[in-house]
């Protein structure tokens, strides 16, 4: 007599119901995850943001020198605003480079919703 071989109908079901729970388990990790994340949109906002006071810094460097900008400074000027959700710092620091003292970091960091960091180094030349 030979003798049989393959799956009953049990061990057949119990496999199926293992994998689905394993996948809802899966996918209801995915999907709280995904809700956790910031869109591109909202990534996208806090860069402009970010871009945008950037900008005015390097505007101001131009049209009145580098002394305009003060250093140390946490003082975010009043044309960088950010929208609803969002939180704006700016830190400047002074910076020395090969002994070179004429230098300032300026971080831009937009937090909330979205986040960007923003970092500029200028000079005094």
């Amino acid at each position: 007599m030979k003798k049989q071989t393959g799956f009953s109908l049990i061990e057949l079901v119990m496999f199926i119901t293992v994998i689905s729970v394993m996948g809802s388990g899966i996918f209801l990790a995915y999907t709280t995850g995904l809700l956790k994340t910031p869109t591109l949109l909202q990534n996208t906002i806090a860069e402009q943001t970010a871009q945008a006071c950037m900008e005015w810094f390097i505007g101001q460097r131009r049209l009145n020198g580098y002394s305009s900008i003060t250093c140390p400074s946490t003082t975010v000027p009043g044309f960088c605003t950010a929208p609803s959700g969002y939180t704006l710092a700016v830190n400047i620091t002074c910076t020395t480079i090969n002994s070179d003292a004429n230098y300032q970091t300026i971080v831009v960091t937009v937090s909330g919703k979205g986040d960007a960091k923003l970092t500029s180094l200028i000079a005094n030349y």
